[in-house]
């Protein structure tokens, strides 16, 4: 009976060194094939520049002072000056040479809130010396246009036209009011533009 139990003893102790055998063998095989790795990598951002009027509109996005109006010829009135009946335009120039996304833009024209002539309108738009696009004597608006990546045009011009309204029908102020802007008015308009990365199609 303690020759059984020995036996007994001895074949669990040899399947216990067995086993231990076994998983000493299967973690050397398995560490055969563990490794590791490291590394970075750099990635290219897409460009977003714009230049509005030769300005780089990201560093100073107040572009004032590149706006220049032209007004039209008219014997009576003087050069470089506007009153009633006055004529001419102004031209923003969008360089989007250095924007890798496509894009779309919105130019929003409106009267200042210290402008005092009332009668001061937008009367149309052209892009890029094409066909005129009437506003019909709005006193604000809203010009968009969506650009695709890598369009062959990369330079805008818009050019917007602007009058003092004197049509006795739809002007909003009379000569009297006309006579006191010569003295105390100004004729200020606002332009915003908005550039926003189109969406991902996908």
């Amino acid at each position: 009976m303690i020759n059984i139990l020995k036996k007994r003893q001895f074949r669990i102790l040899l399947a216990c060194i067995s086993l231990l055998l076994l998983i000493n063998m299967i973690q050397e095989t398995y560490a055969k094939y563990i490794s590791s790795a490291n590394a970075n990598s750099e990635f290219s951002i897409a460009r977003w520049a714009f230049l509005v009027n030769t300005q780089d509109v990201l560093s100073n996005s107040d572009f004032s002072n590149t706006i220049i109006p032209t007004f039209d010829t008219d014997t009576n009135i003087a050069t470089g000056v506007i009153a009633p009946t006055s004529t001419g335009y102004f031209d923003i120039v969008i360089d989007s040479s250095d924007v890798d996304v496509a894009f779309n833009e919105t130019i929003t024209l409106s009267q200042n809130e210290d402008n005092t002539v009332t009668d001061l309108v937008f009367t149309g738009y052209s892009l890029n010396n094409g066909q005129v696009v009437s506003l019909n004597n709005l006193t604000s608006t809203t010009i968009t246009s969506s650009h695709a990546l890598n369009e062959q045009n990369t330079v805008n011009t818009y050019r917007v036209y602007i009058a003092w309204n004197d049509n006795a029908s739809t002007e909003t102020m009379d000569n009297a009011d006309d006579a006191d802007a010569a003295v105390n008015g100004e004729a200020i308009i606002d332009i915003n533009i908005n550039f926003i990365q189109s969406a991902s199609s996908s």
